[in-house]
């Protein structure tokens, strides 16, 4: 049992980096699967996998995918993946007795049963796995042939079947069946029963333990036997919880049946309750009392019921995590479960992302098993954590690229928000992609969320998202974004967005609009994708909210809140003060407050710019380096209409043509248009200006966003608009591009 619990906290801990050609799935029916194993003679390989398994998508994300297991799975199997819950994969799955996910069978090609692993694992050990299937001395299959005479231990026996998933309720009941009275009245059995009965208040170990009850409190113990009703009614009682059923008639069953533990097991309910609740204060004020009222000589019950369950929310409330581990130290003074303990706590300070001091309780773990000589589970999850203490530390990121043969011979870089000069952004050097591939290399001290870009000279012909933490990634390009596979921060701000299934359709369905190429004037096709826009924007909205509230890690929270922009939120400052006790004045929340300062003065400054204000007097030069002052064009002009564009902004250069032809039938007329570049390369600016050809004034001062004049006008994004009449007194302004200018226009000139 100690290895079984305790591989569950190393299964996450495994980042197992690869690229290659993994495991090649066939994608037929059963059938077809088996008729191609006859054919090929082969063994068949099965995934047995749900679409809310967690374990399951680590291994189709970190370990199927990977060239070494793809070589042998692919040689030596046809390999299969089938969901448990559609399809065929019900019946199968009943078939081969599938009760966990996920669970990997392997069969002959005729479908029989030969071998099966169950829950996540890593590269090795699916290898492994495999290998034993091959292998008709080591094929579990072995096991359920064999019969009673064969097995000359059947305890042995079937705890074997149970470790390895197998079906042994047969055989057992069979066995406990054949026992005579004073064979079944041992120790040994009793623990047999326990251990392989099941955990319902009901059924054959059940009602047998309960009919003996008398005789077995004098062999184990009446708290023994008392505890093991209590655990199966506990268990009972959450059961109908969860299916919103009444509990009374459970606790008149207890009483019927001459049970005393009523008052414990409600308390029980009542305390575990408050954390699920989020009422953590009340576990808090009311565990102390349970534990002095149930537990005094009972450490089972105080690491299950308390220290367990406070364990679950440690990270959810500081308080928690102190009890948590202030009950946990006790129970580890008393010598009760010292390595799960400390592992348990351990787990906790990982998952916040304090990898030194998990380490070290780890190691405190793996020094006790040790110490008393048995097997030691926690020495990989030591060896990843000073892996990833010693990269981070480091802080070196290699990023090999791939899957940009479309790009060949552009350029690829990187840019990130700077922690030096708060507010911008630094760019990477560019690298060359070659054979559809590049690596790109860096130093980060923290992770810094950023972009990533393919350019043809200054032309940006594609971008995106990506996080830039230490470590050496593979990445891909896939559709429109890039896949940081195994990337720990890119993960948790950007892939587990991607990977959620109502986000892809979302996305999808913006897809499918663009593929039928609708007309965007029509009113109707507006509002649909306005539709599609605003269920996107929902789904990010909620994924980042959750991450940030309930995720463990302050990082992966402060990277929640920047990527989804829920420092808008109407609290954001009072979040931000809770960010810092936990990452100190970390450069992102400086980034944040600065963005929020410009925001308000952004504001103050468009509210300055509204229809019926004065204008704000500005000069600037033109592509020559003449200067241009605002106020000489208006003089002499009726309407002059102040364009803020930037060449890369494909509305701005989208909109141009058809200012032109604004600008041709009514500049003779008194309409003049100056436009204001956000660039900050001038032969970017150059370039636009050149190909667009601008019959009129065309002005920047190639700061950006940073540029006092923009800041001036408030200009949060482009392309922004002012009509401007003579007397300086704005008259209409817009946010990107609409008729409605050509109505007002036509409004006042004609």
């Amino acid at each position: 049992m100690k290895k079984n619990v305790l591989s569950i906290f190393i299964s996450m801990f495994f980042a197992l980096a690869s690229l290659a050609q993994g495991i090649k799935f066939e994608h037929g029916d059963w059938s077809s699967v088996k008729a191609k194993a006859k054919q090929e003679n082969k063994i068949i390989f099965i995934d047995f996998y749900t679409s809310w398994c967690g374990p399951c998508k680590i291994l189709t994300k970190n370990i199927f995918p990977q060239k070494e297991v793809g070589d042998f799975y692919n040689e030596n199997f046809i390999n299969y993946k089938i969901d448990a819950e559609k399809g065929e994969g019900p019946e199968l799955a009943q078939k081969y007795g599938v009760k966990a996910f996920p669970t990997l069978v392997f069969t002959n090609a005729n479908g029989d049963f030969l071998h099966q692993g169950v829950g996540g694992m890593d590269e090795a050990t699916f290898i492994e796995l495999g290998r034993a299937a091959l292998d008709p001395n080591k094929q579990l299959g072995n096991l359920l042939k064999e019969d009673k005479g064969s097995i000359t231990d059947m305890p042995a026996h079937l705890r074997k079947l149970s470790a390895e998933r197998l079906p042994y309720n047969d055989k057992y009941e069979a066995y406990i069946k054949s026992l005579k009275k004073k064979e079944l009245l041992t120790e040994e059995t009793y623990e047999l029963m326990v251990e392989l009965g099941g955990r319902k208040a009901e059924g054959f170990t059940f009602d047998l333990i309960y009919n003996n009850k008398e005789a077995f409190e004098k062999v184990v113990g009446e708290n023994e036997v008392d505890n093991y009703f209590y655990k199966k009614y506990l268990s009972k009682v959450y059961s109908a919880k969860n299916m919103k059923e009444s509990v009374e008639p459970i606790y008149g069953e207890i009483s019927d049946n001459g049970f005393d533990f009523s008052e414990k097991l409600k308390a029980t309910v009542t305390l575990t309750a408050y954390n699920y609740e989020g009422k953590y204060d009340g576990f808090l004020r009311e565990a102390p009392l349970y534990l002095k009222n149930y537990a005094v000589n009972d450490p089972a019950t105080k690491y299950r019921t308390v220290f367990i369950e406070a364990n679950k929310f440690a990270n959810q409330k500081n308080e928690i995590k102190k009890y948590m581990i202030q009950v946990g130290e006790e129970l580890i003074a008393s010598d009760y479960k010292v390595s799960e303990v400390n592992s348990y706590i351990g787990r906790t300070y990982y998952d916040a992302g304090d990898l030194k001091t998990a380490l070290g309780y780890y190691q405190k773990a793996s020094d006790y098993n040790q110490e008393k000589g048995v097997e030691d589970p926690v020495v990989s999850a030591i060896k990843h954590i000073k892996e990833r203490i010693e990269i981070i530390e480091k802080g070196d990121y290699t990023f090999h690229i791939s899957g940009l043969e479309q790009f060949n011979g552009l350029s690829f870089k990187l840019y990130y928000t700077s922690a030096a000069d708060i507010g911008s952004h630094v760019e990477t050097e560019a690298v060359e992609i070659i054979n559809g591939s590049c690596t790109i290399t860096g130093n980060v001290k923290t992770p810094m969320p950023g972009g990533w870009g393919v350019y043809d000279g200054d032309d940006m012909k594609t971008k995106g998202n990506i996080i830039l933490e230490p470590g050496e990634f593979n990445v891909k390009l896939v559709g429109r974004d890039l896949e940081v596979e195994n990337g720990w921060y890119n993960y948790y701000a950007y892939q587990g967005l991607r990977d959620m299934p109502n986000y892809k359709k979302a996305i999808q369905a913006i897809d499918d609009f663009y593929a039928k190429k609708k007309d965007l004037k029509d009113t109707e096709a507006r509002k649909e994708l306005f539709k599609y826009g605003q269920t996107k924007v929902d789904i990010e909205k909620e994924y980042y909210k959750s991450k940030y509230t309930y995720d463990a890690n302050p990082m992966v929270r402060l990277l929640a809140f920047y990527v989804g922009n829920l420092w808008w939120e109407d609290n954001a400052e009072e979040e931000i003060q809770k960010l810092k006790a936990d990452l100190g004045d970390h450069y992102l929340l400086q980034t944040i407050e600065h963005h929020m300062m410009e925001s308000k003065v952004r504001e103050e400054m468009e509210a300055s710019t509204a229809i019926g204000k004065q204008v704000k007097l500005f000069a600037a030069k033109d592509l020559k380096g003449k200067e241009f002052r605002l106020e000489k064009v208006l003089k002499k002009n009726e309407y002059v209409l102040l364009e803020f564009w930037a060449s890369w902004c494909g509305p701005c250069r989208g909109a141009i043509p058809h200012l032109k032809e604004l600008y041709s039938k009514y500049h003779k007329q008194g309409f003049e248009i100056v436009s204001f570049s956000l660039d900050h390369k001038e032969n970017m600016w150059r370039k636009a200006s050149e190909e667009e050809d601008m019959p009129w004034i065309d002005t920047s001062d190639l700061l950006a966003y940073k540029s006092p004049i923009v800041k001036m006008y408030g200009v949060a994004g482009v392309p922004y608009s002012l009509l401007i009449d003579k007397n300086g007194i704005i008259v209409y302004k817009q946010m990107g591009m609409s008729k409605e200018l050509d109505k007002k226009l036509e409004e006042l000139f004609e």
